[in-house]
């Protein structure tokens, strides 16, 4: 190492800004989830509009800047730039004047989790079923066993995605502790997501 070179802590990170995008959405889930249990049993207090208008925030970033959304990746066109603007703009409203958006924001956020999991598991499974019996594509040994990890990860946080759409869309339906340990485990299989992720790129 050469003396001019700056302390390991300060060198530039290899992680790629996709994956840098879902660690913050992890450890938003993890913490949420965790603040649940306590919140559940009357111990702390409690601002839905807040946790809805993060989620819708920081799915308006990676829309912005990825074109990534709860139903795939996309082009980042001028029609998916407005509707992560408006989607930015809603989350910061409820944010900061909290009670008039409430009911919108999470009949949104259900809607879109339910979907983007249906959506996503349909893309996944579809062709290979179409595909039976049919030569596989080649893939490395190497990575053949990360890739099955990866499958398993994304459709575990598909179904989890749309368990947490339902608890969102029927309030109530799922005790609130369930809940909890739904936002937990997704943000926990979003960082399994991220670290399978930098072994595949």
């Amino acid at each position: 190492m050469k003396s001019s070179d700056p302390p390991l802590i300060f060198r530039e990170t290899s992680i790629p800004l996709s994956i840098a995008l879902v660690i913050p959405v992890g450890v938003l889930l993890v913490l949420l989830g965790l603040l649940l249990f306590p919140v559940n049993t009357g111990a702390i207090p409690f601002s839905p509009d807040g946790q809805l208008g993060l989620l819708l925030v920081i799915m308006a970033i990676q829309m912005l800047a990825l074109g990534e959304t709860p139903m795939g990746q996309y082009r980042r066109s001028r029609l998916l730039v407005v509707i992560g603007i408006v989607f930015a703009s809603m989350g910061i409203f409820s944010c900061i004047v909290p009670g008039i958006m409430t009911d919108l924001i999470r009949v949104l956020l259900a809607i879109l989790n339910i979907a983007g999991g249906a959506i996503l598991l349909a893309k996944r499974f579809l062709p290979m079923l179409q595909g039976a019996g049919s030569p596989a594509t080649a893939v490395p040994a190497d990575l053949l066993p990360t890739l099955k990890k990866l499958l398993v990860t994304q459709t575990v946080l598909n179904v989890v995605s749309i368990s947490f759409g339902i608890s969102m869309l029927l309030p109530g339906l799922i005790p609130g502790m369930v809940i909890a340990g739904i936002v937990v485990i997704n943000g926990l299989l979003l960082f399994a997501l991220a670290t399978i992720l930098m072994k595949v790129v």
